[in-house]
């Protein structure tokens, strides 16, 4: 089987700033489709990656390695990881005449900077696709997920379960142009249209889906058309999102 780069999304808004230097001018703000503490990464570890380690163990051999890093960082030296390099360093005003004044020692601190690595920049520069959308948009899709194949393959299974999640996705109201699209990647024609009496899950964040069996191989982009809004009310006009990345339908090895 050829294995499928998947492609993340970043979704970008553009903003007006409030701060005063630079008050009033268009800044980029990511939207950030969840956030994940350290009991979400253990969890992924023990239960995604069949790790076949337990996971009190896994539990205890993190703390430990977070603890010891935790006590490099304090005395003062740096640490290089994978993801990136941590410097300890320092911040404020070190002026010798000053430098005893109470004003000035409360600004002087100290502080830990991170710096990318070479590689994860590499993987944010063949990976990340930023896709912009308008200020106070809600409308969109974070990811599109195969729970057969694998969340992270970018591949979908024929006659497997697909997880789209995002905002806005309810499919309150009426019209019958509501409901998942799966387009030809090339020409954007209509392959599949799934109305919402198809889902086996339909929230204002997530639905889930079963791709018909016979569903042809190919590269094919995924579009929702959705009448759902901020208020209870449906809107009386649908809008659509097309998802900017594509996706691989496998062939059915059944």
């Amino acid at each position: 089987m050829i294995m499928h780069k998947k492609t993340r999304t970043w979704f970008v808004t553009v903003q007006s700033s409030n701060l005063k230097p630079i008050r009033g001018a268009l800044v980029p703000r990511l939207r950030h489709p969840r956030s994940y503490d350290l009991d979400d990464v253990l969890q992924h570890v023990c239960h995604e990656k069949n790790s076949g380690l337990q996971p009190e163990n896994i539990r205890h051999a993190v703390g430990l390695f977070l603890r010891e890093i935790e006590e490099m960082l304090l005395e003062g030296s740096i640490v290089n990881l994978p993801f990136g390099r941590l410097v300890p360093t320092v911040n404020g005003i070190w002026g010798v005449d000053r430098r005893y004044d109470p004003g000035v020692r409360e600004q002087n601190q100290a502080t830990v900077k991170y710096a990318i690595s070479p590689r994860l920049q590499q993987r944010l520069d063949d990976n990340i696709l930023l896709q912009e959308t308008a200020a106070g948009t809600r409308f969109f899709v974070f990811s599109v997920e195969d729970r057969t194949n694998g969340a992270d393959s970018g591949c979908l299974t024929p006659g497997g379960l697909v997880f789209v999640s995002g905002s806005q996705l309810l499919m309150n109201g009426d019209l019958p142009e509501r409901g998942i699209y799966l387009l030809r990647a090339d020409t954007l024609d209509v392959a599949l249209h799934l109305t919402p009496d198809k889902f086996a899950i339909c929230t204002r964040s997530r639905i889930a889906f079963q791709l018909p069996a016979d569903m042809p191989p190919g590269l094919y982009r995924l579009k929702v058309v959705s009448q759902c809004s901020t208020s209870p009310r449906p809107l009386k006009k649908a809008r659509e999102y097309l998802w900017p990345g594509e996706l691989r339908i496998i062939e059915n090895e059944e």
